[in-house]
């Protein structure tokens, strides 16, 4: 074989080499670079389900917040009415009673209750100052010694009896009866402060 070619032999083999080398160092690069890329994506990955995460728990946060504030406002909403229903209830029902007192039907009605449990000798009939004029009329009920007196705690009408020595006293007021059916509405629907706001009507 001539040196011509032993060269071209020469030179093939260097191709031959050389294009291996070549095919092995773009295989090798693929293989970075798909996992390049597979790491990249899995990087995008959890820090898009990160975000929609974060994104989701604002989001979620936001409505509870604003659910809150409309069951908030409504309830608000809802007792203030009730509260306002309730109050025109109880001024209807003291109007009647005022209307009741205004009738002919209330100075018997006071006789009755001083008929049906009769004074001690020596009370005290205690009445509200617009009622004063009847004692004429109710003394002819009870004993001689029994008095009548006008008690200021007395608005709406009715009489208290107060014992001799001080000590009891029968409560026969339609402030007391009054008073009385507010606090068992409040109580028996559980609705805070009927005692507190008794005492505005």
């Amino acid at each position: 074989m001539d040196a011509n070619q032993k060269l071209i032999q020469f030179m093939d083999s260097v191709n031959r080499s050389t294009d291996a080398e070549i095919s092995a160092a773009e295989q090798e690069a693929e293989r970075a670079a798909e996992e390049t890329l597979r790491a990249a994506q899995a990087q995008c990955a959890a820090e898009a389900a990160s975000e929609i995460a974060e994104n989701k728990a604002k989001i979620t946060a936001k409505y509870q917040k604003r659910m809150s504030q409309v069951g908030y406002r409504g309830r608000t909403a809802l007792l203030s009415r009730r509260q306002i229903l309730l109050m025109q209830l109880f001024q209807d029902l003291r109007g009647r009673l005022a209307e009741f007192t205004a009738s002919a039907d209330y100075a018997p009605w006071l006789s009755g209750l001083l008929k049906k449990q009769k004074p001690e000798e020596n009370s005290v009939i205690l009445l509200r100052e617009a009622d004063m004029p009847l004692s004429g009329e109710l003394a002819k009920l009870l004993p001689e010694s029994c008095t009548f007196r006008a008690d200021p705690a007395i608005r709406i009408g009715g009489l208290s009896v107060l014992s001799a020595d001080g000590r009891r006293c029968e409560n026969h007021t339609l402030d007391e009866a009054y008073a009385a059916k507010f606090r068992n509405f409040y109580r028996d629907h559980k609705i805070d402060g009927g005692d507190e706001s008794c005492s505005s009507l």
